[in-house]
Protein backbone atom coordinates (compact mmCIF):
# COMPACT_ATOMS: atom_id res chain seq x y z
CA UNK A 1 0.00 0.00 0.00
CA UNK A 2 1.15 3.31 -0.91
CA UNK A 3 2.82 5.67 1.99
CA UNK A 4 -0.28 8.10 2.59
CA UNK A 5 0.75 11.93 1.69
CA UNK A 6 1.86 14.21 4.94
CA UNK A 7 -1.30 16.14 5.65
CA UNK A 8 -1.86 19.96 7.72
CA UNK A 9 -4.86 21.35 8.98
CA UNK A 10 -5.91 24.71 7.26
CA UNK A 11 -9.25 26.13 9.18
CA UNK A 12 -12.07 24.00 11.01
CA UNK A 13 -11.25 20.65 10.31
CA UNK A 14 -9.83 20.94 6.67
CA UNK A 15 -7.36 18.52 5.64
CA UNK A 16 -4.72 19.38 2.93
CA UNK A 17 -1.96 17.46 1.51
CA UNK A 18 1.35 19.81 1.88
CA UNK A 19 2.17 18.81 -1.26
CA UNK A 20 -1.32 20.34 -2.81
CA UNK A 21 -1.01 23.16 -0.35
CA UNK A 22 -2.36 26.46 -2.30
CA UNK A 23 0.99 29.06 -3.48
CA UNK A 24 -0.23 31.88 -1.12
CA UNK A 25 -0.02 29.49 1.72
CA UNK A 26 3.62 28.85 1.13
CA UNK A 27 6.26 30.79 3.28
CA UNK A 28 8.26 33.00 1.14
CA UNK A 29 12.50 33.94 1.93
CA UNK A 30 12.81 37.25 2.82
CA UNK A 31 15.42 39.78 1.65
CA UNK A 32 16.67 42.80 3.38
CA UNK A 33 15.44 46.36 1.44
CA UNK A 34 18.98 48.50 2.76
CA UNK A 35 21.19 50.68 0.22
CA UNK A 36 24.13 49.26 -0.64
CA UNK A 37 27.73 50.52 -0.13
CA UNK A 38 28.22 51.83 -3.43
CA UNK A 39 24.84 53.22 -3.58
CA UNK A 40 25.29 55.64 -0.68
CA UNK A 41 28.93 56.84 -2.10
CA UNK A 42 27.17 57.74 -5.05
CA UNK A 43 24.17 59.71 -3.26
CA UNK A 44 26.94 61.54 -0.83
CA UNK A 45 28.84 62.37 -3.83
CA UNK A 46 25.71 63.73 -5.57
CA UNK A 47 25.09 65.89 -2.37
CA UNK A 48 28.76 66.94 -1.87
CA UNK A 49 28.01 68.13 -5.76
CA UNK A 50 25.31 70.20 -5.24
CA UNK A 51 26.55 71.85 -2.07
CA UNK A 52 29.53 72.85 -3.69
CA UNK A 53 27.44 74.93 -6.20
CA UNK A 54 24.88 75.86 -3.77
CA UNK A 55 26.91 77.70 -0.81
CA UNK A 56 28.52 80.15 -3.16
CA UNK A 57 25.18 81.03 -4.78
CA UNK A 58 23.95 81.60 -0.88
CA UNK A 59 26.58 83.14 -0.09
CA UNK A 60 26.56 85.83 -2.86
CA UNK A 61 22.94 86.50 -2.25
CA UNK A 62 23.70 87.22 1.41
CA UNK A 63 26.79 89.58 0.96
CA UNK A 64 24.41 90.98 -2.04
CA UNK A 65 21.58 91.99 0.53
CA UNK A 66 24.50 93.23 3.05
CA UNK A 67 25.24 95.25 0.43
CA UNK A 68 22.06 97.00 -0.21
CA UNK A 69 21.92 97.45 3.80
CA UNK A 70 25.11 99.50 3.25
CA UNK A 71 23.79 101.65 0.36
CA UNK A 72 20.92 102.35 2.03
CA UNK A 73 23.26 103.39 4.86
CA UNK A 74 25.74 105.90 2.72
CA UNK A 75 22.20 107.39 0.94
CA UNK A 76 21.13 108.61 4.18
CA UNK A 77 24.52 109.74 5.30
CA UNK A 78 24.77 111.76 1.27
CA UNK A 79 21.42 113.57 2.09
CA UNK A 80 22.44 114.45 5.63
CA UNK A 81 25.42 116.13 3.92
CA UNK A 82 23.57 117.57 1.40
CA UNK A 83 20.74 119.28 4.03
CA UNK A 84 24.01 120.22 6.15
CA UNK A 85 25.61 122.00 2.69
CA UNK A 86 22.10 124.14 2.04
CA UNK A 87 22.01 124.67 6.07
CA UNK A 88 25.59 126.25 5.64
CA UNK A 89 25.72 128.81 2.76
CA UNK A 90 26.81 125.47 0.25
CA UNK A 91 29.88 124.64 2.90
CA UNK A 92 30.68 121.11 3.22
CA UNK A 93 31.38 119.85 6.82
CA UNK A 94 35.42 121.35 7.60
CA UNK A 95 37.39 119.01 9.65
CA UNK A 96 41.19 119.30 10.28
CA UNK A 97 42.61 116.39 9.51
CA UNK A 98 44.60 115.72 13.34
CA UNK A 99 47.63 114.66 11.24
CA UNK A 100 47.84 118.14 9.54
CA UNK A 101 50.42 120.47 10.15
CA UNK A 102 48.45 122.87 12.96
CA UNK A 103 46.36 120.86 14.03
CA UNK A 104 44.46 120.41 16.77
CA UNK A 105 44.49 123.77 17.80
CA UNK A 106 44.75 127.00 16.78
CA UNK A 107 43.51 128.44 13.64
CA UNK A 108 43.44 127.68 10.43
CA UNK A 109 45.00 130.65 8.71
CA UNK A 110 43.18 130.78 5.29
CA UNK A 111 40.06 129.51 6.33
CA UNK A 112 40.38 131.07 9.93
CA UNK A 113 38.17 128.63 11.32
CA UNK A 114 39.14 126.74 14.72
CA UNK A 115 41.19 123.36 14.52
CA UNK A 116 39.90 122.09 17.39
CA UNK A 117 36.26 120.81 16.13
CA UNK A 118 33.91 118.36 15.75
CA UNK A 119 34.89 115.34 13.42
CA UNK A 120 32.94 115.33 10.56
CA UNK A 121 30.35 112.47 11.62
CA UNK A 122 29.57 114.41 14.88
CA UNK A 123 28.97 117.96 13.02
CA UNK A 124 26.36 115.78 10.46
CA UNK A 125 24.49 114.51 14.47
CA UNK A 126 21.40 116.89 14.27
CA UNK A 127 20.89 115.56 10.66
CA UNK A 128 21.22 111.76 10.99
CA UNK A 129 20.60 110.96 14.79
CA UNK A 130 21.59 107.55 14.31
CA UNK A 131 25.35 107.06 14.68
CA UNK A 132 25.10 102.94 14.21
CA UNK A 133 23.88 104.02 10.36
CA UNK A 134 27.64 104.55 9.85
CA UNK A 135 28.54 101.16 10.65
CA UNK A 136 28.72 98.56 7.29
CA UNK A 137 27.31 95.44 8.01
CA UNK A 138 29.77 93.39 5.99
CA UNK A 139 32.54 95.83 8.02
CA UNK A 140 34.88 93.36 9.73
CA UNK A 141 37.34 96.17 11.42
CA UNK A 142 36.57 97.34 15.13
CA UNK A 143 38.36 100.73 14.79
CA UNK A 144 38.22 103.99 12.35
CA UNK A 145 41.37 106.35 12.21
CA UNK A 146 41.40 108.78 13.42
CA UNK A 147 38.21 109.06 15.19
CA UNK A 148 37.98 105.82 17.65
CA UNK A 149 40.69 102.97 17.77
CA UNK A 150 37.59 100.96 19.23
CA UNK A 151 33.84 99.97 18.59
CA UNK A 152 33.60 99.84 22.57
CA UNK A 153 34.02 103.52 24.04
CA UNK A 154 36.10 102.46 26.84
CA UNK A 155 38.38 100.13 24.80
CA UNK A 156 38.48 103.20 22.88
CA UNK A 157 39.48 105.53 25.72
CA UNK A 158 41.96 102.80 26.95
CA UNK A 159 43.85 102.83 23.69
CA UNK A 160 43.79 106.40 23.91
CA UNK A 161 45.89 108.41 21.33
CA UNK A 162 48.83 107.24 20.00
CA UNK A 163 50.83 108.90 17.10
CA UNK A 164 48.11 109.53 14.50
CA UNK A 165 46.62 105.73 15.09
CA UNK A 166 43.73 107.05 17.94
CA UNK A 167 40.69 108.55 19.16
CA UNK A 168 40.34 111.99 18.07
CA UNK A 169 38.17 112.82 21.26
CA UNK A 170 41.06 111.85 23.51
CA UNK A 171 43.94 113.73 21.46
CA UNK A 172 46.61 115.40 24.02
CA UNK A 173 46.06 118.79 22.44
CA UNK A 174 42.37 118.91 23.10
CA UNK A 175 41.92 121.05 26.20
CA UNK A 176 39.40 118.28 27.93
CA UNK A 177 38.91 115.12 26.51
CA UNK A 178 35.81 114.55 24.35
CA UNK A 179 34.38 111.26 24.68
CA UNK A 180 31.30 111.85 22.38
CA UNK A 181 33.86 112.28 19.53
CA UNK A 182 35.32 109.42 20.10
CA UNK A 183 32.99 107.98 17.00
CA UNK A 184 33.61 104.58 14.74
CA UNK A 185 32.76 104.67 11.24
CA UNK A 186 32.87 101.87 8.08
CA UNK A 187 32.81 104.92 5.78
CA UNK A 188 35.41 107.33 4.79
CA UNK A 189 34.85 111.06 3.88
CA UNK A 190 36.91 112.75 1.10
CA UNK A 191 39.65 114.36 2.95
CA UNK A 192 40.62 117.10 0.46
CA UNK A 193 36.80 118.08 1.04
CA UNK A 194 36.87 117.94 4.63
CA UNK A 195 39.95 120.24 4.92
CA UNK A 196 38.58 122.75 2.21
CA UNK A 197 41.37 122.16 -0.13
CA UNK A 198 41.73 124.37 -2.89
CA UNK A 199 38.87 125.84 -2.10
CA UNK A 200 36.57 122.57 -2.65
CA UNK A 201 35.08 122.85 1.06
CA UNK A 202 32.55 124.76 -1.08
CA UNK A 203 29.98 122.93 -3.03
CA UNK A 204 29.71 125.20 -5.87
CA UNK A 205 33.68 124.88 -6.86
CA UNK A 206 32.80 121.33 -7.90
CA UNK A 207 32.38 120.80 -12.07
CA UNK A 208 31.38 117.20 -11.65
CA UNK A 209 28.86 117.01 -8.68
CA UNK A 210 27.82 113.36 -10.46
CA UNK A 211 30.78 111.84 -10.79
CA UNK A 212 32.84 113.67 -7.57
CA UNK A 213 32.93 111.32 -4.94
CA UNK A 214 32.18 112.23 -0.73
CA UNK A 215 31.85 108.82 0.57
CA UNK A 216 32.63 105.39 0.13
CA UNK A 217 33.48 102.28 1.95
CA UNK A 218 36.74 102.63 3.15
CA UNK A 219 39.60 101.68 5.75
CA UNK A 220 39.40 104.90 7.82
CA UNK A 221 37.37 107.82 8.91
CA UNK A 222 38.99 109.42 5.94
CA UNK A 223 40.41 108.24 2.28
CA UNK A 224 42.90 110.33 0.71
CA UNK A 225 42.98 111.43 -3.19
CA UNK A 226 46.95 112.18 -3.42
CA UNK A 227 49.97 110.66 -2.57
CA UNK A 228 50.63 108.91 -5.61
CA UNK A 229 53.09 105.49 -4.52
CA UNK A 230 52.27 105.48 -0.79
CA UNK A 231 50.34 103.19 1.03
CA UNK A 232 47.79 105.65 2.42
CA UNK A 233 47.48 107.29 -0.63
CA UNK A 234 47.08 106.22 -4.08
CA UNK A 235 48.38 103.37 -6.32
CA UNK A 236 49.25 103.45 -10.11
CA UNK A 237 47.15 103.92 -12.23
CA UNK A 238 45.47 106.09 -9.98
CA UNK A 239 43.28 103.34 -7.55
CA UNK A 240 42.46 105.23 -4.35
CA UNK A 241 43.58 102.96 -1.76
CA UNK A 242 41.98 103.37 1.25
CA UNK A 243 38.84 102.51 -0.78
CA UNK A 244 39.35 99.83 -2.85
CA UNK A 245 40.88 97.75 0.21
CA UNK A 246 38.78 98.46 2.66
CA UNK A 247 38.86 95.70 5.17
CA UNK A 248 43.28 95.80 5.46
CA UNK A 249 46.18 97.96 6.25
CA UNK A 250 48.52 96.25 4.64
CA UNK A 251 48.00 96.93 1.05
CA UNK A 252 51.05 98.46 -0.71
CA UNK A 253 51.71 99.62 -3.94
CA UNK A 254 51.79 96.93 -6.41
CA UNK A 255 48.67 95.09 -4.87
CA UNK A 256 47.08 96.84 -7.76
CA UNK A 257 48.54 94.45 -9.68
CA UNK A 258 49.27 91.41 -7.86
CA UNK A 259 46.64 88.38 -7.17
CA UNK A 260 46.60 88.75 -3.33
CA UNK A 261 45.57 92.75 -4.15
CA UNK A 262 42.60 91.37 -6.03
CA UNK A 263 41.91 88.81 -3.20
CA UNK A 264 41.52 90.64 -0.35
CA UNK A 265 40.09 93.95 -2.68
CA UNK A 266 36.91 95.59 -1.68
CA UNK A 267 34.50 95.12 1.00
CA UNK A 268 31.04 93.58 -1.36
CA UNK A 269 31.83 90.96 -3.67
CA UNK A 270 34.79 92.95 -5.16
CA UNK A 271 33.84 96.74 -4.43
CA UNK A 272 32.81 99.41 -2.85
CA UNK A 273 29.53 101.24 -2.42
CA UNK A 274 30.30 105.44 -3.22
CA UNK A 275 28.05 108.20 -3.05
CA UNK A 276 28.61 111.49 -5.07
CA UNK A 277 27.73 114.95 -4.50
CA UNK A 278 24.95 115.12 -6.52
CA UNK A 279 23.19 112.80 -3.55
CA UNK A 280 23.68 109.07 -5.44
CA UNK A 281 24.84 105.96 -4.63
CA UNK A 282 26.43 102.87 -6.23
CA UNK A 283 28.47 100.31 -6.36
CA UNK A 284 31.72 100.17 -8.44
CA UNK A 285 34.58 97.25 -8.51
CA UNK A 286 37.23 97.85 -7.19
CA UNK A 287 39.16 98.07 -10.33
CA UNK A 288 37.46 101.21 -11.64
CA UNK A 289 37.60 103.35 -8.15
CA UNK A 290 40.50 105.25 -10.15
CA UNK A 291 40.95 109.18 -10.09
CA UNK A 292 40.51 111.02 -13.54
CA UNK A 293 43.66 112.68 -13.33
CA UNK A 294 45.16 109.24 -14.31
CA UNK A 295 42.87 107.45 -16.74
CA UNK A 296 39.88 107.14 -14.01
CA UNK A 297 36.38 107.44 -14.56
CA UNK A 298 35.67 109.13 -10.94
CA UNK A 299 36.93 112.64 -9.37
CA UNK A 300 38.51 113.29 -5.92
CA UNK A 301 39.85 116.47 -6.02
CA UNK A 302 41.14 119.64 -8.45
CA UNK A 303 43.07 117.88 -10.41
CA UNK A 304 40.66 115.46 -11.47
CA UNK A 305 38.56 118.43 -12.98
CA UNK A 306 40.91 120.15 -14.62
CA UNK A 307 44.74 120.20 -15.49
CA UNK A 308 47.34 120.14 -12.99
CA UNK A 309 50.83 120.56 -12.65
CA UNK A 310 52.39 116.71 -12.28
CA UNK A 311 53.74 117.59 -8.71
CA UNK A 312 50.51 119.46 -7.89
CA UNK A 313 49.03 117.72 -4.69
CA UNK A 314 50.55 115.00 -6.18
Amino acid sequence: MAKSAKRTFIGKGRIVPLFIRPPSLVPRPTFGTGFTLIELLVVIAIIAVLAGILFPVFAQAREKARQTMCSSNLRNVILATIQYVQDSDGNFPFWRTPCWGGGPGGTDPVTRRPLIGPPVPVSMDPYLRNRPIYECPTASRDWSWPLAAAKDPVIAVMRGWWQCRGGYGVHPNLPIPRLEWLFYTSYGYNEFVQNDAEGYGQSGNIKFPSEFVLWGDASDAVFTPWGLGTNWGVFSGGVVRRLAWPETDDAVPGWENSPIGDERAGRHLKGCVLTFADGHTKWYPWRQIRMARYGGPLRFMVCDEQPCAPDFWR
